[in-house]
């Protein structure tokens, strides 16, 4: 069945197994079981959607609404919502349930969720069993971190997004349990490695991409168990080290020339249509240990799931990101959830069962359109109900969701107590200001500090010309013109890696990151060596030759 997306115009196909899990999926309420509607929308504007909702990254200083202390939040000074800092919401100075109403049959859902929203306390940050981590978000079990934003298991790391198990790592973006490594993107299981991509088990290198089990090599692209290699041409042990010394320490001058050299090897060396590994009956990219995954996307041990994103240990879901550590059972539509099952439409919930329409609720069930709920049953609007009653008004509820044309969906862009531009969703679906109020949802006019001249310092490009003094003066971002600062342990881990301190700030250089893994579509396109049809990453007017996986693993084993 094909169908044309409300927002975007764009087709998009609905097959049986969709229709199939759908059914499965629909709840029963008052007997009455409550089929969920064919989406409205395709799946990345579902994905845009849901990432509305998410502030990964954007902090402000302000204060506690309940003690006044000095707090960092994802919520701005001028914020209408009531913010707590993250320990006085976890404590019982405060009743969630004393903000509990009656639903309004005369407005929409979204105006009675948003309604709640607005008067319920939230979280300054999504934090837990963090050691020294303050400058963090949707960040778990961290030590010693700054400015990491969905991360899990790290120890000493700095700047960086969807990071787990990793220690001692700078700029880093969707890597896993590496080691003393700069500036990795979509990899996992390095040690010692500095600019690498889509790579894993690899140890001293620099500069690589789609490499495995390799020890340093430089500038190298497609590698296999592979030794002392510079632009893809083997040398001796001594020869290698050799004309490394030349390179180290590096400089922004030496990275670049190197890039340019790597770039031009790259044109003629063909790309697998995407990186899935261990995993049986899968697509999309990113993809370890799965089975009969579609269209997932940096995916770990699920099963039996589709258009899944950053998510881990799932099966039965569809339409599911960030939902790590722990994935989600038989859910659908569900972003920031922890250990879901059987659930719909739901924001940062962890831990429990049979939620629909909720938003920061935690180790609850059967609860409907409620936020700020913990350790609750039965509960509507955050007013509690007896079971019978929650049947029966949930039903009701659902029925006037279907005639409004609600029921299924997402939550609205007008919903997110964000700004488009705050959240996540402007790193992966870009638009200027006219495209989001076109949505529905708000923009925010920035006003960053810019350095101005004179007032900022330039560091010198060799790293063993830097002293400590550089941590107390102020750098201007060569792309942006922002303003930004280097940390003492940040200095540390450059010249421990004979690492050029960074000519851009931080967020310039996530995005600069982003280049490289801002992936959510899978395009049509034919393999450039046998011309069977596949589905890549790759657009089909991108200038990268790219193989189907058959033919790119003969080329390369």
């Amino acid at each position: 069945m094909e169908k044309n997306c409300q927002q975007c115009g764009n087709k998009f196909e609905i097959v049986d197994e969709d229709v199939k899990f759908y059914d499965s999926v629909s709840p029963t309420f008052d007997g009455k079981k409550f089929t969920i509607p064919l989406p409205k929308l395709c799946p990345p504007c579902r994905q845009q959607r849901r990432l509305a909702m998410r502030n990964t990254s954007t902090l402000y200083h302000r204060k506690c609404d309940m003690t006044g202390k000095e707090i960092v939040s994802i919520y701005s000074p001028e914020s209408p919502y009531i913010v707590y800092d993250q320990e006085v919401w976890w404590g019982d100075k405060w009743d969630p349930l004393a903000y509990g109403r009656d639903f309004d049959f005369s407005k929409t859902f979204a105006e009675n969720i948003t309604a709640l929203y607005h008067d319920v306390p939230h979280m300054s940050l999504y934090t837990i069993n963090s050691e020294n981590s303050y400058y963090t978000n949707f960040a778990l079990e961290q030590k010693n971190c700054y400015l990491i934003f969905g991360g899990g298991k790290n120890e000493d790391c700095l700047y960086g997004k969807f990071v787990s198990r990793c220690t001692d790592c700078v700029d880093s973006l969707a890597v896993y349990a590496c080691q003393n490594c700069y500036m990795g993107i979509g990899s996992d299981d390095c040690y010692g490695c500095k600019y690498f991509v889509h790579s894993r088990n690899c140890s001293d290198c620099l500069m690589i991409e789609e490499c495995s089990g390799c020890r340093n090599c430089t500038a190298c692209f497609g590698l296999k168990m592979k030794q002392n290699c510079i632009l893809n041409k083997q040398y001796s042990k001594e020869d290698y080290e050799r004309i490394m010394s030349e390179y180290l320490p590096l400089t922004s001058e030496k990275v670049t020339n190197l890039q340019k050299q790597f770039d031009e090897l790259k044109k003629d060396l063909p790309h697998i249509q995407s990186h899935i590994y261990a995993s049986e009956n899968c697509s999309g990219e990113a993809v370890y240990n799965s089975k009969n995954c579609k269209y997932a996307f940096d995916t770990k041990d699920c099963e039996d799931c589709k258009f899944v994103h950053f998510t881990p240990k799932s099966h039965d879901t569809y339409d599911c990101t960030f939902c790590s550590p722990h994935g989600t059972r038989f859910c659908y539509n569900v972003c920031s959830t922890v250990d879901l099952e059987s659930s719909m439409t739901c924001f940062y919930v962890w831990y429990g069962s049979n939620l629909y329409y909720s938003m920061e609720c935690h180790h609850c069930q059967n609860i409907f359109g409620s936020v700020g709920l913990k350790m609750n049953k039965y509960c509507i609007l955050n007013k509690q109900y007896s079971k019978e009653e929650y049947e029966k008004v949930v039903a009701k509820i659902v029925e006037h969701m279907q005639k409004t044309g609600e029921w299924g969906e997402y939550f609205s862009y007008s919903s997110s107590p964000f700004y488009y531009n705050e959240t996540i969703a402007q790193e992966y679906f870009p638009l200027d200001k006219n495209g989001v109020e076109r949505l529905g949802s708000r923009w925010l006019d920035e006003k960053p500090e810019m350095a101005k001249e004179g007032e900022y310092f330039t560091p010198p490009e060799d790293i063993r010309e830097v002293d400590e003094s550089i941590c107390g003066k102020i750098l201007k971002c060569k792309t942006t013109g922002r303003v930004y600062k280097i940390l003492p342990t940040e200095l540390q881990f450059y010249k421990r890696m004979g690492l050029p301190i960074p000519q851009n700030c931080p967020d310039q250089r996530h995005y600069d990151r982003l280049k490289f893994h801002n992936y959510y579509t899978l395009w049509p396109r034919k393999c450039a060596k046998c011309d069977k049809q596949i589905e890549t990453i790759y657009k089909p007017q991108s200038p990268e030759i790219v193989y189907c996986e058959d033919c790119y693993l003969k080329e390369v084993y």
